[in-house]
């Protein structure tokens, strides 16, 4: 559909989305943390000395939450490792915020695995279906009531937009991360495995001293 839109409009609709998705996101709220974060280490490396415990778990605190801010949301160290190396690997970073936002790199037993809900699939077809519909009955409903035609006109053009800017916010959760693994799933899987092969590797050399 983008591409059968002018360069200006793409980079108009490029723009909204890159103010409205760390909105839907709430990277305001890491923001917030990371803040905190930064104000307790300040005062626990005046307290203490930077080579203290307490100083250790403040910069710990404080990574994670710029961690979050970036990739709008936190998570364990090694989920944070694989984001990093899907970097490296050419992944987008917005692509790579999708699937920390929704927690698809999960960690089990140890090991970082990528999860694909394919539930998630069925839901947004059917969530996506019912507001077409009911924007559309909305829509309808202000054709058949009496009024002039420039409120009518309005009335629909608000409708549309509030239906619009809702399931935008709900594409962040739903259909745009089913996007990013259908073409990087196979990226995400090779790292999570190069992760887990690295885990191994330091056991082993730690067994032999």
């Amino acid at each position: 559909m983008k591409r059968l839109l002018p360069r200006a409009a793409q980079r108009t609709l490029q723009r909204i989305g890159q103010t409205l998705d760390p909105f839907f996101a709430g990277r305001w709220y890491w923001s917030l943390k990371r803040w905190l974060a930064e104000r307790q280490l300040d005062y626990v490396l005046e307290r203490h000395g930077d080579r203290s415990m307490q100083a250790r778990q403040a910069t710990e605190q404080y990574r994670r939450a710029d961690f979050a801010v970036r990739y709008w949301r936190s998570a364990p160290g090694p989920v944070m490792q694989v984001a990093a190396k899907a970097l490296d690997a050419g992944i987008p970073v917005d692509a790579v915020r999708l699937v920390v936002l929704n927690t698809d790199l999960r960690v089990r037993d140890g090991q970082v695995h990528l999860r694909r809900p394919f539930i998630m699939t069925i839901l947004n077809t059917i969530f996506a279906t019912i507001v077409c519909v009911h924007m559309f009955l909305m829509c309808a409903m202000t054709v058949a009531l009496t009024g002039p035609i420039w409120l009518k006109v309005v009335v629909i053009l608000a409708v549309a937009f509030v239906y619009c800017f809702l399931y935008y916010g709900w594409s962040l959760y739903t259909s745009r991360p089913q996007h990013v693994l259908s073409r990087y799933g196979q990226t995400f899987d090779a790292l999570c495995t190069a992760s887990t092969t690295r885990s191994h590797n330091k056991v082993r050399n730690l067994a032999w001293h």
